[in-house]
């Protein structure tokens, strides 16, 4: 396991490969979490944006094109992410939606828990660098209590999701376990803030799963703020 490390306040990641007991049966891949969250942007609103388009294309890829408008998880008594799931590219939808679309009633803590639950066991993910992960995508303090006052509601459309060329090659490379995936997610997020005109984002996330024949049903690794190999590459 590789030891976080910390630099200017910036977020750094890294690939973690885990081997079990068994000669040869290399499983797992994790995404460790290793700063605070980044500063949030214009109304401290806690957004994902893009950069440069990124030139990872996909392998064994589907176009997922879907509005936020559902209620999300934490806004409901069962959250369908969590035992249900058994294809990763609708799986990892889901986690884009229920991180990235939210209003004034949304309540984080429950909805944060609802991932949790859907946190991959060992030797595939960790629970605590997970919700280190969430807790970075989740507004709080000032953020929360300006978008609460101003009723800003986010929603977000996903234009596209892929399993990621990089970061399936440096799975196969470390013989990781089929079923684990590195996944990005294209879309833009919609913001309005009390009734106002409507203010659009690109953003991007890459999310990293363990889902059948690893683990019974889809499972969440971890969450990054930029498609993996932009996240990933250099690391």
């Amino acid at each position: 396991m590789l030891t976080p490390a910390r630099s200017g306040g910036r977020r750094r990641w890294a690939l973690v490969a885990a081997s079990m007991g068994v000669a040869g049966l290399i499983v797992a891949t994790a995404v460790v979490a290793l700063s605070p969250r980044d500063s949030a942007t214009g109304d401290a609103l806690t957004t994902v944006t893009s950069g440069a388009p990124s030139a990872t294309a996909g392998v064994s890829t589907r176009s997922v094109s879907a509005s936020s408008s559902v209620m999300l998880p934490g806004g409901r008594p069962e959250s369908t992410l969590v035992g249900g799931q058994t294809d990763h590219l609708v799986f990892a939808r889901l986690v884009a939606q229920a991180l990235l679309a939210y209003d004034p009633s949304t309540d984080f803590t429950s909805r944060n828990q609802d991932l949790l639950d859907a946190s991959a066991p060992a030797p595939y993910g960790d629970e605590a660098r997970l919700a280190q992960d969430l807790a970075a995508l989740t507004p709080s303090g000032p953020a929360l209590d300006s978008m609460r006052r101003n009723r800003t509601t986010v929603t977000v459309d996903v234009t596209d999701i892929e399993v990621s060329v990089w970061a399936a090659n440096r799975l196969a490379g470390i013989g990781a376990s089929p079923g684990v995936y590195g996944i990005d997610v294209t879309g833009q997020q919609t913001i309005t803030t009390n009734g106002g005109p409507a203010t659009v984002v690109p953003m991007q996330l890459g999310i990293t799963v363990a889902c059948p024949p690893a683990t019974t049903f889809c499972t969440l690794d971890g969450v990054l703020p930029a498609h993996l190999q932009d996240a990933l590459g250099s690391k």
